[in-house]
């Protein structure tokens, strides 16, 4: 019986549905269980949430897991993007990562020994084994073995997401509730930054949840740039990227109704969130999607004026500093500012293209194997230094994903990371026409809206380098899976089937 209840509640709209009966129960449910939390005096502000959290979402997350896998990977999506490992670290809590991930890495191995086999999950799976790999290999022929160690096996270790991804993300299902999982965890991140915003209350960062500094944006002109749980916000506008068309289009196509004004309002709070952080990159990553989707997506008039609305709505909310920080790009890439205009931001445009140029160099020099992964960083200062750039005084990274590869991985890494891109493309392709097959016309657009947001996130990363790859891993796991996905709907109406092969 409880099985059969589990099943239904599984599907969106059933859901829906019973959610929307039983709201006033379950409101009151939440607010009983803040009572004795709230009873509890002798605990501060911190240990006050973090016994909350435990108690009132960890341990029933927990018990969810070992009876649906699929919704404890979306607890664990949640928990990684919004950083909340690093934040609970700080604050000499165990990582979160660790201890979820164990528990569900637990739960799909006792699935796996009852019987339960993960059809069409092992050639990505193991193709981003093999990938992995690479990056561990680089490591043997590299000058600085021990220091780049532990960015190897963190990015190693955080790759492992993208398999588990893989193996458990198998319906369609599945894949509804990790978006889901992403769009509340960017609201749960941008809600807090809307607070500072109208409160001006930048110096409280939410226990580290919500990071915020005074930067200098331009000559006389100065604001703080927010970095959400990250320490750059360039990098947290980075990955506040794809959850915009993911957010637009559950806004025009989500079936469960209550959830529609939902998406529209962390769409509101990402945009913000977005222009706080004054990242330019983050701009261009934006018009790349707005780009493709004009010359690749058939849109309805419905979309036409709500993306025109979005358009304007954006343009009404960017602070005047970043209109201006942007102009301030334009002109120094064009040349067109005196020597005398120079301002801090010029001077970072400057130092970004020292980076780039030295790694152009790094791979010019050692254009099949590269200088080995996370090497770019220890070998900046001499190249700086043979080339006469800009002396930065200190080890940098390249600022940009592909040159980054390019340097520490030359040619092979290049190709593999190439060829894990175009499996991420196929997937998507393919799962987008097997959902349309299936009639599962919700899933095609979220799938179509999901490849756009991966899109705006590879075009920022131009100007970013490698050093969130978790985010980067959670994507890519979230594509590879898709076709298992689409599959599953296919055998559902009896279709035919969808295969997706490495190599033709």
């Amino acid at each position: 019986m409880a099985s059969k209840a589990w099943m239904r509640l599984s599907q969106p709209e059933e859901l829906g549905r019973w959610i929307a009966t039983q709201k006033w129960d379950l409101l009151a449910l939440g607010a009983s269980a803040l009572v004795p939390v709230l009873l509890i005096s002798q605990l501060d502000a911190l240990e006050l949430a973090l016994a909350f959290l435990v108690v009132f979402v960890g341990l029933p997350v927990a018990v969810l897991t070992f009876l649906r896998t699929d919704w404890g990977l979306a607890a664990l999506t949640f928990i990684i993007y919004t950083n909340a490992t690093d934040v609970a670290v700080e604050h000499g809590a165990p990582s979160p990562t660790k201890l979820y991930g164990i528990m569900l890495l637990t739960a799909l191995t006792l699935r796996l020994i009852g019987g339960e086999r993960p059809v069409g999950a092992i050639k990505p799976a193991l193709f981003t084994l093999i990938y992995m790999l690479f990056i561990l290999a680089s490591l043997a022929y590299s000058d600085h073995f021990r220091d780049a160690q532990e960015y190897v096996i963190n990015n190693i270790r955080e790759g492992m997401i993208c398999i588990l991804i893989i193996l458990i993300s198998r319906t369609a299902a599945s894949f509804r509730l990790v978006v889901w999982a992403l769009i509340f965890a960017a609201g749960f991140l941008t809600s807090m930054n809307f607070l500072q915003f109208i409160t001006g209350a930048y110096w409280f960062n939410f226990a580290g949840f919500a990071k915020a500094e005074y930067d200098e944006l331009g000559k006389e002109l100065g604001d703080y740039r927010i970095s959400g749980p990250l320490t750059d916000p360039n990098f947290y506008a980075l990955i506040l990227i794809p959850i915009v068309p993911l957010c637009f289009d559950r806004v025009l196509n989500e079936p469960i109704r209550l959830l529609r004004p939902v998406a529209a309002v962390v769409l509101g709070f990402v945009l913000l969130a977005i222009s706080l952080t004054y990242s330019r990159g983050a701009l261009v990553g934006l018009l790349g999607i707005a780009g493709l989707v004009l010359l690749r997506v058939r849109l309805s008039p419905k979309a036409l004026v709500s993306g025109l609305i979005l358009v304007v709505g954006l343009a009404a909310i960017a602070p005047s500093a970043y209109i201006a920080r942007v102009n301030d790009l334009i002109a120094t890439v064009s040349g067109e500012k005196s020597q005398s205009d120079t301002s801090a931001a010029d001077v970072s445009v400057d130092g970004r293209k020292a980076e780039m140029l030295v790694a152009l160099r790094m791979f010019a020099d050692n254009p099949l194997q590269g200088v080995g992964a996370g090497n770019y960083a220890f070998n900046f200062q001499n190249y700086s230094q043979d080339l006469h750039l800009m002396n930065r005084g200190e080890d940098r990274n390249a600022h940009s994903l592909y040159l980054q590869i390019a340097a520490e991985r030359g040619l092979i890494g290049l190709a593999s990371f190439g060829t894990l891109l175009w499996l991420m493309a196929k997937s998507l392709r393919q799962a987008r026409q097997g959902f349309d097959q299936a009639g599962v016309k919700d899933c095609a657009t979220l799938t179509v809206a999901f490849g756009l947001g991966v899109f705006g996130f590879l075009v920022s990363s131009l100007f970013l380098h490698e050093s969130y790859p978790k985010y980067f891993w959670i994507f890519m796991g979230i594509a590879l899976s898709l076709p298992q996905a689409a599959q599953s709907e296919l055998d559902r109406f009896g279709e035919r089937s969808l295969s997706v092969r490495l190599f033709p």
